[in-house]
């Protein structure tokens, strides 16, 4: 990985080599032993004025944190930048844990560890890598030694969250757990922590003050570096009110194995009470009251929540080309506050050129970027892949909670002041694998948002990837409830194997203008869009000058499988199966118009809930009795290669009569400036 290479522009430098052995004055030849040496030298430094963009440099080397790197006011200069890096060539990496050393075996490959002088954990690592916790389907708990750090999961693929929270009892009245699980969870599935369950290599758990561990090689455990996560932040960066942090940047190093908790819960709580527990954001790093604050080149693994959490106040910051691998929940996440307040604090944010693979390891309903009232952000040219519910997810409150949550006598006409994620811009990514684990998720989605979104320019493949299932398989982009005036252009839909999801987009709300995008519906069970409402206000949507394309034989099934038939595909799906909207699917669009729709292995069909139809048909329809399509055409539009995802238009292709504007696809996905293998 190519570092910073801040060294030879800086102004001031101090050098630091956490944990060395001798105290050093802070040169590179002598650095501090101790990061608050380091700190307490560019305070002084800070306080005199600097001249220029100083930093304290990392000299190479892993460094395991017994406390977390705290960044305040006294740590920033108004006029010039402080870096936290590594030193220019050097790889350094921070780990949010310590060493469990000094193992002895017990019986059936299973060894232990006395952990007196380290305490609580919930989280191990060998060779880098994270264990799992030792589990088991026994919901009794019967002959459990110790209960102390006992966990109960709920893990189910058609549930909307997943939560591990830790247990306070258990008895013939069944599971109590400190945090109540949330409504929306599933049931309890399994319980983990006791040592009475391990039985497979990589199974760990606590009794009383010892650590007991079944590695995959018993030979090899005094080679190996086996971690316990025990630090919650490896940087807090935070600010005071009134006193932001601002003109900081943490660059070039490799943070990994911080701690998990004691529980990682639902965002809602019990049911429609929208809240974000504080420990499930902590994060490798953590920013809280600060601006022009950089996150840049970092390489990001296994952090117990998130990676990067902005929260509360957040402004104008930067988290920019890291690699984020396998965090408990989140890759990035925003967040303001709770849904229901007015304060708009956490805005004008961009999250750029970031890789972000398998988030959400704890819980199904994880994700790469998580933005609850958070707006004007820019989130762009990242790349996701693989996570369990959602590619990007945006939240808020929907106004059918606000009594719920405490707000009444709000007009819906002014309700969008609650809901701040709002003008939020995501573009240029590229997103794949998302609703691994859960059956309501997709690429990008929205729920309970502000107004005034965009999605634009993004590539999303392979939204839904769970079992086959009749539920909600999710879609490619999910404007799901209260997902209002959400402008989506540009954009390229594909999958690449069933079970396929229910479809490209949906459109159920309001205002929402679905214009110029590719959707290969090859494998989408309901075509381009499922339209429709629900039990928000909806109408005055726009379906205009988009391509709906399928290549594919074959018959989609209702749990999204394939099997041999005709080839058929739907290319719109209009349905009132659960519409209390007061608004019609078919009466819920201001115009829907020169699209272009193809099947080129069987017919295009249009789902009107009653009945299914040809384009033809469809354009004739008494049905359409809003006269939707008549200038839209059924013709090949002439890929340059479809079946290769190159979607570039031919010269002659009919799209362009209707108007498409071309969709360059080069530009999207991460930029040169990110510097990972």
């Amino acid at each position: 990985m190519k570092k910073c290479n801040i060294e030879n522009e800086l102004s001031f430098k101090i050098y630091v080599s956490p944990g060395c052995e001798n105290r050093g004055d802070g040169t590179k030849n002598s650095p501090y032993s101790s990061i608050k040496e380091a700190q307490k030298a560019m305070r002084a430094e800070i306080a005199k004025g600097l001249d220029g963009d100083a930093a304290i440099l990392f000299t190479g080397g892993t460094y395991y944190l017994d406390e977390t790197v705290k960044i305040g006011f006294a740590d920033c200069d108004k006029n010039h930048k402080v870096y936290y890096s590594s030193a220019d060539g050097e790889d350094v990496t921070l780990i949010g844990g310590v060493p469990v050393t000094d193992w002895k075996e017990c019986k059936d490959g299973v060894f232990y560890a006395d952990i007196s002088q380290i305490g609580d954990f919930y989280t191990l690592f060998c060779d880098g890598k994270r264990q799992r916790t030792a589990r088991s389907g026994n919901m009794s708990g019967e002959g459990i030694k110790d209960t102390s750090h006992l966990q109960a999961v709920c893990e189910n693929s058609s549930a909307w969250f997943g939560e591990i929270l830790k247990v306070k009892s258990i008895s013939e009245n069944g599971i109590e757990t400190f945090i109540r699980k949330c409504d929306w969870s599933g049931n309890f599935t399994y319980l983990c922590g006791a040592r009475e369950f391990i039985k497979d290599a990589g199974d760990w758990a606590i009794e009383g003050n010892r650590v007991y561990f079944k590695p995959e090689d018993p030979k090899k455990i005094g080679e190996s570096v086996i971690v316990a996560g025990t630090l919650d932040e490896i940087f807090t960066v935070r600010g005071e009110d009134e006193k932001p942090v601002k003109n900081v940047e943490i660059c070039g190093f490799s943070l990994m194995m911080n701690a998990f908790g004691e529980n990682l819960a639902a965002q809602s709580r019990p049911a429609n009470i929208l809240a974000e527990y504080d420990e499930n954001i902590n994060a490798l790093v953590s920013l809280q009251n600060a601006e022009n604050v950089t996150v840049k080149n970092c390489r990001m693994t296994y952090a117990g929540y998130v990676a990067v959490t902005l929260k509360g106040r957040c402004e104008n910051n930067l988290i920019y080309a890291n690699d984020i691998e396998s965090p408990g929940y989140a890759g990035i996440f925003l967040i303001g506050e709770n849904p229901g307040s007015l304060n708009y604090i956490s805005k004008h944010n961009t999250v750029c050129c970031n890789r972000i693979r398998n988030a959400g390891e704890f819980v199904c309903h994880g994700a790469g970027i998580y933005l609850i009232n958070s707006g004007e952000n820019l989130i762009t040219h990242n790349e996701i892949d693989s996570v369990p519910r959602y590619g990007i997810s945006m939240k808020g409150m929907r106004y059918g909670v606000f009594h719920d949550n405490g707000i009444d006598g709000v007009p819906f006409e002014e309700h969008w002041k609650y809901n701040q994620t709002t003008k939020n811009v995501i573009s240029y990514n590229k997103i794949s694998n998302t609703g691994k684990r859960s059956a309501d998720g997709g690429g990008i989605e929205g729920w309970g948002i502000g107004r005034d979104n965009v999605i634009d320019h993004n590539i999303i493949c392979g939204a839904y990837c769970g079992k086959a299932t009749e539920n909600w398989r999710g879609h490619s982009i999910f404007l799901d409830d209260a997902a209002h005036h959400v402008t989506v252009t540009n954009n390229i839909i594909y999958d690449e194997s069933a079970p396929a999801v229910n479809a490209g987009i949906f459109i159920k709300s309001i205002g929402n203008i679905v214009i110029n995008n590719i959707f290969d519906v090859s494998f989408e069970r309901n075509g381009a869009a499922d339209i429709q409402p629900y039990i928000c206000p909806a109408g005055d949507s726009v379906f205009e000058r988009n391509i709906v394309y399928a290549n594919g034989d074959g018959v989609i099934e209702r749990d999204g499988t394939k099997k041999d038939g005709n080839g058929d595909r739907i290319m719109l799906s209009f349905g009132d199966g659960a519409n209390s909207s007061g608004t019609p699917s078919l009466k819920s669009l201001k115009s829907m118009n020169r699209n272009l729709y193809f099947n080129k292995n069987g017919r295009a069909l249009i789902d009107i809930g009653s009945r299914m139809m040809t384009f033809k048909e469809w354009q004739n329809a008494e049905e359409n009795i809003c006269g939707y399509d008549k200038e839209s055409v059924c013709a090949d539009p002439m890929f340059a290669d479809a079946k290769n995802r190159d979607y570039r238009l031919r010269d002659n292709s009919p799209a362009l009569a209707l108007g498409f504007e071309p969709i360059d696809a080069s530009e999207i996905g991460l930029t040169k400036d990110f510097l990972f293998e």
